[in-house]
């Protein structure tokens, strides 16, 4: 789950909203990307762009691929940003003394049965599962296989077979064994980098064994509520919140808001939200809101380099990456729906956008690139 990836509220942004001219211009080039035909359709598309004087927010499209106009404030799938919010939540546990991120995962899991933390990673036939910390699994330096990419086949073979399952951790971590991916780690804990969603499964167990609540209601009483994220909830795993307007994410022409049951992601990337909540979300993070100390989150944002499948080199801290868009610095992270969102500190400038498509023909940080570029352009000229 890693793929590329408005109204003005007074606590988020103190300015002014972008000259009719600017906005036209930046409206002019979402509705240039959008593609209703063809195998990968991108539909609609929500964007967020603001700095501390101006801020831009719209939509493009349909939201239903149909005939319903996208809003800016549609709700979407935001995928795999959850995980920014599970180490928020973890990082602030951390702050209050009720764990450490340097204690053995073990410590908080090895009285859940369907953890099965003594077998829960084997590299070259030797058991690591009892080495793992919570800091590995923050950064993917656990080694542990992903469900999702490992046995990617099986497990969305089985998904659209039965489209309407649903998930919970314990049928997540069965399925883990069942595929044997226990004995397919990577590397031994602490030696590389590999992005995978178990290790934010087993966080969110910690999360709920530590506070004695669910996963859904630490996110609400701990970020949601406190920064008045009205439009963002828990998906399946708690009821709906704010308005019903839901711009449908798509795999292909497949239409995955209408057909598919996506539970299965849990703490991995289950919420659903918009661009101006996950605004103030990037927003609370970076400007003190959500930690005690500013120097929690400089452990957040400080970043390990790792080489993708691809050849591109990435840098990721404790929950989140660190891009490079037009020469600047930003952190944030990227939903496999087609989300992403990201922050540059120097400049104060928070990017949020959904183009409700998994495999656009276009490349995404490009057009990020571009609307961050026109956006701080048009800034300059007033």
């Amino acid at each position: 789950m890693k793929r590329y990836c408005f109204l003005l509220v007074g606590l988020l942004v103190i300015g002014t909203i972008c000259s009719g001219q600017q906005a036209e211009a930046l409206k002019k080039t979402m509705h240039q990307y959008l593609k209703p035909e063809g195998r990968n359709p991108v539909h609609s598309m929500q964007i967020y762009l603001s700095n501390p004087e101006y801020s831009f927010c719209d939509a493009v499209g349909f939201s239903d691929g149909k005939s319903i106009p996208a809003e800016k404030d549609n709700l979407f799938k935001i995928a795999s940003i959850s995980k920014m919010m599970t180490a928020t939540v973890i990082l602030q546990m951390q702050e209050e003394g009720i764990l450490n991120i340097g204690d053995q995962a073990s410590r908080y899991l090895e009285d859940v049965p369907y953890v099965r933390v003594n077998d829960l990673s084997y590299f070259k036939g030797k058991p690591y599962g009892n080495s793992i910390t919570i800091k590995q699994l923050l950064q993917h330096k656990s080694g542990l296989a992903d469900i999702f990419t490992d046995a990617s086949f099986r497990f969305y073979i089985n998904e659209f077979i039965h489209k309407q399952q649903e998930w919970d951790p314990e049928r997540l971590m069965k399925r883990y064994y069942k595929y044997r991916l226990h004995k397919d780690a990577h590397f031994v804990p602490d030696s590389g980098y590999y992005y995978s969603d178990v290790n934010f499964f087993l966080l969110g167990l910690i999360v709920e064994k530590v506070a004695q609540q669910t996963l859904a209601q630490q996110f609400r009483v701990r970020i949601f509520e406190p920064l008045s994220m009205k439009n963002s909830y828990f998906e399946y795993f708690e009821p709906p919140a704010g308005n019903e307007k839901m711009a449908h994410s798509f795999f292909g022409k497949i239409d995955i808001t209408k057909r598919l049951n996506t539970s299965y992601d849990w703490a991995g990337g289950g919420v659903v939200s918009t661009t101006t909540d996950l605004a103030l979300f990037l927003n609370g993070l970076f400007e003190g809101k959500l930690f005690k100390s500013a120097k929690t989150l400089e452990k957040m944002t400080s970043t390990i380099s790792h080489t993708s499948g691809t050849g591109r080199v990435g840098y990721y801290g404790l929950g989140l990456f660190q891009y490079n868009f037009n020469g600047d610095t930003y952190f944030g992270h990227a939903g496999f729906w087609g989300s992403l969102i990201a922050y540059c500190p120097a400049k104060k400038i928070t990017f949020c956008g959904s183009i409700n498509q998994v495999k656009p023909i276009f490349d995404t940080r490009e057009f990020i690139a571009l609307l961050l570029k026109m956006f701080e352009e048009g800034n300059h000229k007033k």
